[in-house]
């Protein structure tokens, strides 16, 4: 499958920090040479249909990194992809405290960078990452979203499919989905050496009076040495790579709407990433202790 290809370059200076949190320093995207995805509206034998494509910034850790317990505060970016156009930043997904995984995802072209989800990481055994889908027309700053129990919004309490299973659950009005990774044969069909998908578990009904079926696939991160962040390697715990998001059942949606999904589905892949890093860390300190 011959897919997207593009050259990046490091930025030379570190970007300009916004409020009490310090910007990490992403690599710049330059050029893009060409999309099978997103620009030819590629249709795959499951159905899945590539209606959006991003590039998922997130360096992760080492072993080195997980066994000296070095953290670092980063602010994972999210670039748009598009065929012969330059990459351009979409999101930014911010985390306040060193200590804490908890963040808030924004629009670096909103001058206010009023807050789309926040996932906020409680402490204590057996309590699970909870995520706020803010309304669309809030005004909730990053600190407020992370912090402010009260906000109105809609709470989604993340859960594990089993004690055992690194799949997640997310319950939500936009519908039910699961974060899982793909089998061998599905990472082999994708040319990736890890691949996150995302499911729709509840059926739906696609524009055109299509019905999907439970299972219904809606996007997934492809990580190989095309795709993955620069800096990171295959084994590393939580780094970045390419999101595809097939949208299509929300186009005409009046109460969220493609645009809230992608978001929520950006925010749902890093959280997936953030606890890829945390299993990747204690296993590591397991093996050596």
């Amino acid at each position: 499958m011959d897919i997207l290809t593009c050259s990046r370059k490091a930025r030379a200076s570190p970007s300009k920090a916004t409020g009490d949190w310090t910007s990490q320093s992403p690599p710049e995207y330059q050029e893009v040479v060409a999309s099978d995805y997103a620009s030819s509206q590629t249709s795959f034998p499951d159905g899945f249909l590539a209606t959006s494509e991003l590039q998922v910034e997130a360096i992760g850790y080492s072993t080195n990194q997980a066994l000296s317990g070095s953290k670092t505060l980063e602010n994972i970016s999210v670039y748009g992809v598009e065929s012969g156009a330059p990459m351009q930043e979409k999101y930014t997904s911010i985390r306040l405290k060193r200590s804490s995984n908890s963040c808030a995802l924004v629009r670096p072209s909103d001058p206010r960078q009023n807050a789309l989800v926040s996932t906020v990481y409680r402490w204590g055994p057996g309590r699970h990452p909870r995520m706020r889908i803010l309304p669309r027309d809030a005004s909730v700053s990053v600190e407020q979203a992370i912090d402010d129990d009260t906000l109105r919004g809609e709470l989604v309490d993340v859960k594990s499919r089993s004690m055992i299973s690194r799949a997640q659950v997310f319950d939500t009005s936009l519908g039910k989905f699961e974060w899982r990774y793909g089998s061998r044969e599905e990472r082999k069909a994708w040319n990736a050496d890890s691949l996150l998908i995302l499911e729709r578990m509840d059926r739906s009904v696609l524009p055109d009076g299509t019905k999907t079926k439970s299972g219904a696939r809606i996007a997934q991160l492809i990580r190989n040495d095309q795709f993955r962040t620069p800096g990171s390697v295959r084994y590393s715990g939580g780094n970045g790579g390419r999101l595809v998001m097939d949208l299509r059942m929300w186009e005409d949606e009046k109460h969220a709407g493609a645009e809230g999904v992608e978001a929520f589905c950006v925010a749902s892949c890093i959280l997936m990433l953030k606890r890829e890093a945390d299993r990747f860390i204690d296993n590591n300190i397991a093996a050596v202790a």
